[in-house]
């Protein structure tokens, strides 16, 4: 996969807010520490996009 552009659209909340463009959607599930948002971030090819923290369980 070769992404080209990224970028962050929404945190959605309810279900009204849930985009609509119908464009690809990719789900990361996973326990705080995992290392999702650090995998965001090289999937990518960018170093915050996805937010990480020094600190578990801290945003």
């Amino acid at each position: 996969m070769i992404v080209k552009e990224a970028k962050f659209e929404i945190s959605a909340v309810t279900k009204k807010q849930y985009p609509t463009k119908g464009l690809p959607e990719i789900v990361l599930a996973g326990k705080s520490n995992v290392g999702k948002s650090s995998f965001i971030n090289t999937l990518v090819n960018r170093k915050n996009l996805a937010r990480t923290s020094s600190e578990p369980r801290k945003n």
